[in-house]
Parts: C-alpha cells; structure tokens; sequence
C-alpha cells in the first residue's frame, strides 16, 4: 500500500518536476513572511506547565506581595553612598520613574526615611543612623544602596517595554559625581536575554550552514558525479527549517533559550534523508539507467526505510511531550516538523531538481574509482566488524553496564541564571546583588493566620527563630516581626508589642511599601537566608522547613516557596521526565518496529545499538563532569529517535543484500555502500548538533556537545554492534559460518 503510494509520487514527480519547484518556492515565501511574526520569549515558566502546585504557589506569593518577578532593580554605587546629595538624587529618580506607565510604585532608603520622618534629615549622621534602623536591607553595604521598581503588571512584554523605559530614565539622569547606577533585576535581564537570544540563533544558523556545506564537499562529493550536486540535501534542509520557522508564530510558539537551538541542530538533521535519497538516485544513474527510472526507484526503494527513520525519530522527539514541560514539548514539536517537511521534500522537491539539472545522458556507466579515505575506512570496519561479532556484542554489554552505572552519578542543573550567558550587563549585576543581599537561595515561608495581632505575631517570630535555630543551612531571617523589634528597640524596648493598640501603631507609621513586603491581607511571609547550593540540598532544606513547621504546631494554614524551591521542583521534573520519555521512546519504537517487521529479531537489534549509545553518552557526561539540565534530559529519546535511523538503514540494506549475498558479504556491502550515505548523515547531523557548542546560552552549549557524541556514537554502533548482532543470530550452521569468517578475514589480509 505504502510502497504503490511512493511509486505514484515518484511517477508525478518525475513527470511533473517544474510543478514541483514552483509549488514548493511559493511556500518557502509564505513561511518566509510568516517568520517575520516569531514571538521572543524568555524565563522559567515556560518550564513548568500550568497545574504545577509548587510553581502555582510562587505565582501566587508574587500577586499577593507584589515581589519575584514584577521588581526592577536600580543599584547605586559609589564611595559613600549614605549621604544627603545622594539621597536627594534617588528621590528625583524615583519621582520620575513613577511617572513611567505600568511603574506601581518606588522604594529606597530615602524613601523610606522621608515616609517615616517626613523629610530628608541634612545631618548624615542622623541620615546613617536611621537609614541602618529602617532600610538596612536596602542599603547592605556602604558603598551600594538599591531602589526597587514595582511593577502592575504581570504581561511580559509589557514588562520589557517597562524595563527599556527605566534604562532610558537613568541614563537621562543626573547622579552626583563618582557615582555608578545600574539597572538589574528579572525585567531588565528578560531584555538582554532575548537580545541574546537572537544574537545566538544567527549566530548557531551560521556556523551550523558552513559546517554542513565543509561535510558535505568532505564526505557526499565523492558519491556525486559533479561536486557542487553534493550540496543539495543542505538546500533540502534549508528549505525545511525556512518553512518550520514560519509556522512558529501560526502555531503560537515562540523562539526562547530553549527552543533557538531547535533550528541550527535541525540544518544537520534534515540532511540525512536527502543524502539517502540522493546517494540511490546517484547509484542508480552510474548503473546506465535512465532519470525517470532512477527518481522512482530511489523515492520507492529508500522512502520505506527513510519513513521508519522519520517515525522513529519523531517518536523520540514527540516523547519530549510527556512529562509536561512546555518549553521541552515546543522543543520536539519543532524538530518533529522540521524533520516531517524534510522527509516530504525529500521525496518532491529534491528529486525534482535532481532530474531538471541532470543533463547526462542515459547511456552513463559505473566507473570504477579509487577508493577514498571513507571507502578505506568503511572497508576496515566491516573487516573487523565480519570477523569479530561476538567480541563487539561483548564490548558493547560492557559500555552498557558501565553506563548504567554512571548514570545515578550524573548532577543536575537547576538554577535557571546558570542557563543563560554570564557576561550579560544584567546578568553580572543581578550575580553581584545576591552576593550582596542574601543571593537566590532564600526560602520564603507564607503563613495564613485569622488576624494579625500581636499573638500571632508572637507565634510568627517563635516559628522564625525554631526554623532557623533547628536548619544548619538556615543562617538568618527576615520578617516583619524583626522590624517591629527595631522599632521597639530604637525606645528602648524589647520584643514584640503585647497589645494589638500599640502594634497596629507600629504597621501604621510603617512605610507601606516595605509592610508589603512582609503582610498582605491575613498572610505573614518570613524569608529564610541559606546556604543551600544543590539539587539535594534545595529539596532536603524545602521538606525540612515543612516539617518544622508541623512539628512546631502552627495552626493555620502555609506554604514554602523561593527561588531554591522552585529549582528543586525542577529538580524533580527533570528526574521523572528523563525516566518518562526515555520509557515512552523505547515503548514506542518496539510497538512500531514489531508491527511493521513482524520479528522480534528485527525489533531488538536497533534498539541494542542505541542502548549501547546511551551508555557511552551517561559515560561521557560522568567522567567529564558535564551536568544535566532541562533540555540534556531528553537526551535519551532523542538519541533513540535520530540515532535508530542509521540502524534502520544498516538494517534494511542487510537484509537486500542477504538475499542474494553470504551474511559476511552482506555485512561488507551494507557497511561499504549504505556506509557511506549514514557516514555523511551521521557528521552533517553531528555538524548540527556541534553548532549548538558555538550557542552563548551554557544551556545548549552542554546539549550540544552530549548530541555531538551520541550522534557520532551511534554511527559507531549502527556499522559494528547492528551488523554483529545480525551475524551471531544469523539462522545457519555454525561451522558453515565460523569457516566463512576465517576465509573471509584470510582474503581481507591479501
């Protein structure tokens, strides 16, 4: 059925191929349009989909005390930075950036002191002392005090809009001489990503096009009759990832940190089919046929085999939607299409073009060539391959186990400003601000009580000190409790107020801006500074603190959220999405190779050939240190997906050849002729995935270099491991067999 539907197109191509082009350019036009709309987008939502209860609670803490993610950070530094002239020039700053829309309100030290004593003391002695008193945390050291720009809106874009406006009010500004102001925070560092963003997608798209067009005069040239013909399967995969990219912004994905390498890894991915088809169409033609004949044996014979490689892959892909992930699924649903519009232009508008520049004539033959450094070396691994199956089966268990192993030994990485360049502007000042305040790993504990009285409260500072009396990692804490006592304190009193008069005094003469912080409505939030820096502390400190909160014996209800505690839920993610979707990739393939194969044998022996991959790529990743992170994890099903395709191959080609040929002179034609096609798929997709390590986001640039060696890797195992395991199962007498191999190995020698 498949097979008469191959036929037909093959047919109506090699009938109609300016149709073809013609049809073909007109899409390449509309999704170049269509590209123009591309949406950039940036940060850690998109790791998380929208019934996630932990992120749901971050979310959450953020609307309640308008904090995370709606605050820009405006750093003020210099060598005395309490003083009246600076504290003068934040208070002409942050009148004009509340004049800016979308800006909800400002706070600073001097701010604060204006608010609470109702103008802005001129002895800077008074200046320090109140300024330590009531904005310590806004002016940890001194040399460097802050302003926070609070932000009414959650939209992103907006946001960004918002973040530019502010850069531009304080370069407008006029500071006092020596002093620096810079701008930070999750806004203004969003802006510099997607900058980069589009920076690094230009700049992965080139490298990966010259890569591709050095392979390919390196290794397909030699298949070809005329060398520039060598660089068709590249335009094929131009053409795919031209079209992929305008149905981006149709199907409502955007370009992100996660999703800009999808692109430059697809150029070397969407070259192998071409090259399959191409490298027939070139066999054909140098056997006398003519291009008619050779365009529908090369589209009949080789689309069978190139659709299960599709299938296959896409399933390793499509398994990125699993788990749940946004970015990830947007990740596979765009390597998926690029690869499902390869496989259709490879089988319309390659061989269209194919026949209109072919201008040789019917009557060419086979010329024998000398053998290349390829053919050589193809000649040398089916050798070893033909005579040493048992002992490559046995080394290939060996990498598996080892690699099982190593795998519970691979770390994680979970901090999402690890993902993204670390010499952004934003990005080195946001690392210098944690350095300074207390850096991400803060907990923040939100309690909700009946009221907030002075028992409460009482209650409240009893759970902070518990907390952090009982947690090693816990060093500090920050509450409003904390900042009644200071108050208090600056009469001559201790403690927490006993009467609610006197404590909603207190909140009253308060700057409400810096209450918010600590109270909104009947919630509390108490924030715990740690020293916590992993995985396995993130998630230990996040159980411990919900249990000291039980064992305390508070009686409302609470949740525990944070930075860390975000990064732990990722933590977890990532764990249970590696296990899901490699489980899913395997179920999968099995499911589609035994249905089409109808053999167990067939089915298996892929699928020992991309196990063995996967052992060498956790062995790598262990002995190099490399960590993984959100994109690494679906390593293991995309790695079944692409890299089943050369077995696929080796296996197809085998089992032609087996029916007219010996097992050892199948292996050596099927290693020696599809060799060469897999080789050239094998180093442009390589090619494409090492393009990545030339990314400036540390994210693909580790993605990169694990694809690069599992891809290189699974060549490996397609031309040694899938052709040993097919000799050793081979259904003939063993000594019929043993004897070829010893004549065989004897004449490889001569």
């Amino acid at each position: 059925m498949f097979q008469e539907f191959l036929e037909n197109v093959a047919r109506f191509v090699a009938r109609k191929p300016g149709l073809v082009v013609s049809v073909v350019s007109l899409l390449i036009i509309l999704s170049a349009i269509s590209a123009q709309n591309v949406k950039l987008t940036s940060g850690t939502e998109s790791m998380f989909n929208k019934d996630n209860v932990v992120y749901k609670q971050y979310e959450l803490y953020q609307k309640d005390f308008g904090t995370g993610t709606q605050n820009i950070f405006i750093i003020v530094k210099g060598d005395e930075v309490v003083s009246t002239d600076v504290y003068r020039y934040m208070l002409d700053l942050q009148r004009s950036l509340e004049y800016i829309d979308g800006v909800s309100g400002t706070l600073s030290p001097a701010s604060i002191i204006v608010e609470i004593v109702g103008y802005l003391p001129p002895d800077e002695a008074q200046l320090m002392q109140l300024t330590e008193r009531y904005a310590r945390d806004l002016a940890p050291e001194k040399t460097m005090t802050l302003i926070f720009v609070h932000l009414a809106t959650n939209d992103k874009e907006k946001q960004n809009e918002i973040s530019k406006e502010v850069e531009r009010v304080v370069e407008t500004s006029h500071p006092p001489a020596g002093l620096r102001v810079e701008v930070t925070g999750i806004p203004a560092l969003n802006v510099q990503i997607q900058e980069e963003i589009k920076k690094s997608f230009g700049v992965t798209m080139a490298v990966s096009t010259v890569l591709m067009v050095l392979i390919l005069f390196l290794t397909f040239s030699g298949v070809v009759r005329r060398k520039y013909t060598a660089l068709m399967p590249l335009m094929i995969s131009v053409v795919s990832v031209q079209t992929v990219y305008g149905l981006m912004p149709i199907l409502g994905i955007p370009l992100s940190e996660h999703t800009n390498g999808a692109l430059p890894m697809l150029i070397g991915l969407a070259i192998e089919y071409g090259a399959q088809l191409q490298n027939r169409y070139e066999e054909e033609r140098k056997e006398g046929r003519d291009k008619d004949e050779s365009i529908v044996i090369s589209i009949t014979r080789t689309g069978v085999a190139i659709v299960m490689a599709l299938i296959t892959t896409v399933i390793g892909f499509m398994s990125m939607l699993a788990p749940g992930i946004p970015s990830m699924a947007q990740f596979g649903i765009i390597a998926s299409l690029g690869l499902i519009m390869a496989y259709i232009f490879t089988l319309t508008f390659l061989p269209a073009i194919l026949k209109l520049i072919d201008r040789e004539k019917t009557e060419v033959r086979a010329v024998e060539k000398e053998k290349g450094i390829l053919e050589r070396s193809l000649a040398m691994i089916s050798s070893l391959t033909a005579t040493r199956p048992v002992g490559i089966l046995v080394f290939a268990f060996a990498i598996v186990v080892f690699g099982l192993y190593a795998s519970s030994y691979i770390q994680l990485e979970t901090n999402y400003n690890k993902y993204v360049p670390q010499d952004l502007p934003a990005m080195q000042r946001f690392n210098e601000l944690e350095r300074v305040v207390g850096g991400q790993a803060i907990y923040t504990l939100v309690l909700n009580t009946d009221e907030v009285s002075a028992k409460t409260l009482e209650d409240v500072d009893e759970l902070s000190q518990y907390i952090v009396s009982r947690e090693d990692l816990v060093y500090d804490y920050s509450s409003v409790t904390k900042v009644i006592k200071e108050v208090r304190a600056a009469y001559g009193r201790d403690g927490i107020p006993e009467s609610d008069a006197e404590l909603s005094y207190i909140l009253d003469s308060l700057p409400q801006s810096e209450l918010k912080q600590y109270i909104s409505g009947n919630l509390i939030a108490v924030h715990f500074y740690t020293n916590a820096d992993s995985q396995d502390e993130y998630e230990r400190l996040y159980e411990s603190i919900k249990r000291d909160v039980q064992y305390f014996g508070w009686s409302g209800g609470y949740y525990v959220t944070g930075s860390p505690v975000i990064y732990a839920e990722m933590g977890n993610i990532m764990i249970n999405g590696q296990t899901t979707m490699t489980l899913t990739a395997y179920a999968l393939i099995v499911i589609l190779l035994l249905v089409v194969y109808r053999s167990i044998r067939k089915a298996v022996v892929p699928l020992i050939a991309i196990t063995t991959v996967i052992g060498v790529m956790n062995t790598i990743m262990y002995l190099t240190g490399t960590k993984h992170t959100m994109i690494s994890i679906a390593l293991n099903s995309i790695t079944l997906g692409l890299g089943i395709d050369f077995s696929i191959h080796v296996l197809e080609r085998y089992f032609e050849e087996r029916q007219s040929y010996s097992p050892i002179e199948s292996v050596r034609r099927t290693i020696e002729r599809t060799g060469k096609a897999i080789t050239t798929s094998a180093l442009t997709m390589a090619g494409g995935f090492g393009s990545l390590m030339f990314s400036s986001f540390p994210i693909m640039q580790s993605f990169g270099f694990i694809a690069l060696i599992a891809i290189v890797f699974s060549l490996i195992s397609a031309l040694t491991v899938v052709p040993a395991f097919l000799m050793v199962t081979e259904k003939i007498k063993v000594g019929s067999n043993l004897a070829e191999i010893k004549n065989f190995a004897s004449n490889s020698e001569t």
